[in-house]
């Protein structure tokens, strides 16, 4: 992937994201980049995406690690537009 493509990879999931949890949850409301989740539940939110970057590497998942890996760029794009 050129670093375009992986920009827009993170774009994407930032985008699906913010669909996906723009809402009241049992952990707060909205994803990572809301005010209104904790700073603990965006550490468990990264530390989850990074746990399964660990289980694709070590499954030699090739795809898989693609995708965790913007998913983990994704979180951590999210927690800063919160700051």
């Amino acid at each position: 992937m050129n670093r375009t493509d992986i920009y827009n990879a993170i774009d994407a999931e930032r985008v699906r994201q913010a669909e996906l949890w723009n809402k009241d949850h049992d952990w707060g409301y909205g994803d990572c980049s809301s005010a209104a989740l904790p700073t603990p539940v965006k550490v468990a939110v990264l530390t989850e995406e990074v746990g399964e970057v660990a289980r694709a590497a070590l499954e030699h998942d090739t795809d898989g690690l693609r995708i965790e890996l913007v998913q983990v760029a994704a979180v951590a794009v999210a927690w800063l537009e919160a700051m």
